[in-house]
């Protein structure tokens, strides 16, 4: 009989770090799980504190601010950002989208700016919040603001480098915003004075005015004049919902462009010959269905949430405010077209899609691309551009919209169609548009892929059309 003989296994260890004297002969710790040196004593980590009841409170208030941040786009109270701020201060830790939602109100209220981006800790996402704050908030941040918060964020090197990035593609493509985009570029270059290099001073000071006596007396009279204006809104309460019914039908007008009845020549199979084909005036959105506007339909019940929330490079896209303005992606057919139903539109026929893309009416005629008939890589989200996902809906406009004034008709994500065609028995749909992934010759404006209806992908959304009454 073979006799098996067991011995206590060796304990394997990280090896040790490197040390810049070789000399030194490193000991390992079972107890911290860590190396330290001889005679030296064992490093312990810090764990953060215990939650408490108050700490708990804030997280709950939070996550209904994040609710109500996607439903209605409503920041925070001045009294939440306050007490979460305090909250990281104390050593206590929020999730991130929690976190975001903290600098993006801070940004909002010049409040606790450089408090709230202390704490965070993606890049992209710091340097998609400020874009916002420069270009989308009223009033926007202002460059001496930004150049504040450049010179004393000990992180600002990470989101500052991918802000400048953004603000430079702004300011090639689009010249509406270009003095904005300039005068933000230059305040990130500018020279980091002595007085803004002491950042824990600056911190320091920031987060004792946000909790002066003052501060707390001026919230008290702002409670005091909601609680008036509430009364007086009660008053006005039907003038309001008319006012709100004119609005709404404004902005579904301002967001969708036009496109006049004719007969157009398009290609309405990949690699056929073009045809001519006649067409009713019908309206299409100006932009791609957004991440929030997708969020609405799924908060109603009328659409499936997608089987994965992330984009090609983060995780966390469809969960994350920062992306709400960005195009919704993850779609299979049928969730696209319950979200137009759901919108009170349909999907676009591809010849509908096509003449959006490239009819241009003062030559009447239909060009190879949205903005002419030469490629221009400045002027949409394509795999020439290297950015290898998606970005926020009209980053490209003017200068890369259709003749019609459609953004991101070619690249960002390609984009369903209602028009089928049938391949080897298969039902399949033509998807138009390109995206990020693809190269010039997949952003024709004549270019479609046939896609079979259960497809969801990182590089798939949609846009929604409507008939002109």
């Amino acid at each position: 009989m073979m006799r098996m003989s067991f011995r206590k296994k060796k304990p394997t260890h990280p090896a040790p770090p490197n040390s810049v004297a070789a000399d030194i002969a490193w000991e390992y710790d079972d107890e911290t799980a860590a190396y330290r040196r001889p005679g030296s004593r064992p490093v312990v980590t810090p764990t953060p504190p215990a939650s408490d009841p108050r700490t708990q409170r804030v997280q709950h208030a939070l996550n209904i601010a994040l609710d109500e941040w996607w439903r209605r786009g409503a920041l925070p109270t001045d009294e939440l950002l306050r007490d979460g701020l305090l909250v990281l201060e104390a050593g206590h830790d929020l999730d991130e989208s929690q976190r975001t939602l903290l600098l993006r109100t801070a940004l909002a209220r010049r409040r606790g700016m450089l408090t709230a981006l202390r704490y965070q800790s993606d890049p992209e996402r710091t340097a998609v919040v400020l874009e916002d704050a420069l270009f989308q908030a009223t009033p926007p941040l202002s460059p001496g603001d930004l150049a504040r918060l450049h010179q004393c964020d000990t992180q600002s090197a990470a989101w500052a480098a991918l802000l400048s990035e953004r603000l430079r593609t702004i300011a090639t493509t689009d010249s509406t915003r270009r003095s904005q985009a300039n005068a933000a570029l230059a305040a990130l270059s500018a020279p980091t004075p002595p007085a803004a290099r002491n950042t824990e001073a600056a911190l320091n000071a920031e987060v004792k005015s946000t909790l002066t006596p003052a501060w707390v007396e001026g919230e008290v009279a702002r409670q005091r004049r909601r609680r008036w204006l509430w009364l007086m809104g009660v008053t006005a309460a039907l003038a309001v919902v008319a006012g709100a019914v004119i609005w709404w039908q404004r902005a579904q007008s301002a967001s969708m462009i036009d496109a006049p009845a004719g007969r157009y020549t398009v290609t309405l199979r990949p690699g056929d010959a073009t045809e001519v084909v006649e067409l009713a005036a019908f309206r299409i959105d100006r932009f791609e269905a957004t991440v929030a506007d997708y969020r609405r339909c799924y908060e109603r019940g009328a659409c499936p949430w997608p089987a994965t929330t992330a984009s090609a490079t983060r995780p966390g896209y469809l969960l994350d405010p920062a992306f709400s303005r960005f195009p919704m992606i993850n779609l299979d057919y049928d969730s696209a077209a319950r979200f137009c139903r759901f919108m009170g539109k349909r999907l676009p026929t591809a010849a509908e899609w096509e003449v959006a893309a490239a009819f241009a009416p003062a030559t009447n005629r239909m060009y190879r691309y949205p903005w002419g008939d030469e490629f221009a890589v400045q002027r949409a989200n394509s795999a020439a551009l290297g950015i290898g996902d998606t970005t926020q809906v009209g980053s490209f406009q003017p200068a890369g919209d259709s003749a019609l004034g459609a953004s991101d008709m070619a690249g960002n994500v390609a984009e369903w169609t209602a028009t089928a065609v049938t391949q080897d028995g298969a039902t399949l749909y033509l998807v138009k548009g390109g995206a990020f992934v693809d190269t010039a010759e997949r952003l024709r404006t004549a270019a479609s892929l046939p896609t079979a209806p259960r497809t969801a992908a990182n590089w798939l959304g949609v846009r929604c059309a409507a008939d002109k009454r």
